[in-house]
C-alpha cells in the first residue's frame, strides 16, 4: 500500500507521478524554450528547420504538459512542514501561474503552426500570446529557481528534496 500511495501527492509530500511529470515537463520546456529563441538569429534557410524542430518537441511534449497541468488541479499541492499558510499560499499561486502560462503556450502553439498563411490574425495572435507567455514564464521559472534556493541555503526543511523523491511516511501512519 506505501508504494501506491508514493505515486500520488501526499499533505507535505510530492508523489512519483507529480515528480515524473514536473522533471519531463521542465526538461521540455528548456529544450523548446532555447529552440523558440534561437529561431529568429537564423539564416532563412535554418528557419524552417528550427522551427519544425520546436513544433516536433512541442507535439512530443504536449501530453506530459497537458498531464502535468491537470494533475495538479486533480491533486492538490503539498504544504511544506514549517511553511506559513501566507508563504504557501504564494508558492501555490506561482505554481498555478506557470501552469496557466504553459497553458497559453500550449494552445497558442498548434494555432501559430497550423494558421496558414502566417499572416492571417488568428496566426498574429497566436504569435503574440506565445512570444508574451514565454517571456512571462521565464520570469516565473526565475522565480521559482530563486525561491528553490532561498529554501535550500537559508531554510532547514525538505523543499528541494521532494522534488526528487516521495517522503517517507512517519511510523506512526
Amino acid at each position: 500500500m506505501s508504494r501506491l500511495r508514493s505515486l500520488h501527492d501526499q499533505a507535505n509530500s510530492f508523489g512519483w507521478i507529480s515528480i515524473a511529470l514536473h522533471w519531463i515537463s521542465t526538461i521540455a520546456v528548456i529544450l523548446l524554450w532555447f529552440i523558440g529563441q534561437s529561431i529568429a538569429q537564423q539564416s532563412a534557410e535554418e528557419i524552417d528547420a528550427r522551427r519544425t524542430l520546436h513544433i516536433t518537441i512541442g507535439l512530443v511534449a504536449w501530453l506530459p504538459i497537458v498531464g502535468r497541468i491537470l494533475w495538479r488541479f486533480m491533486s492538490p499541492h503539498p504544504h511544506v512542514n514549517g511553511q506559513t499558510l501566507l508563504t504557501h499560499r504564494v508558492a501555490v499561486f506561482t505554481h498555478y501561474a506557470m501552469l496557466a502560462v504553459l497553458g497559453a503556450m500550449i494552445a497558442s502553439g498548434p494555432v501559430m503552426a497550423w494558421a496558414i498563411p502566417d499572416r492571417t490574425a488568428a496566426a498574429q495572435i497566436a504569435l503574440a500570446v506565445h512570444s508574451t507567455a514565454a517571456r512571462l514564464l521565464l520570469v516565473l521559472v526565475i522565480l521559482h529557481i530563486l525561491a528553490a534556493l532561498k529554501h535550500l541555503m537559508f531554510h532547514d526543511d525538505e523543499t528541494i528534496a521532494r522534488i526528487f523523491m516521495p517522503r517517507k511516511e512517519d511510523n506512526n501512519s
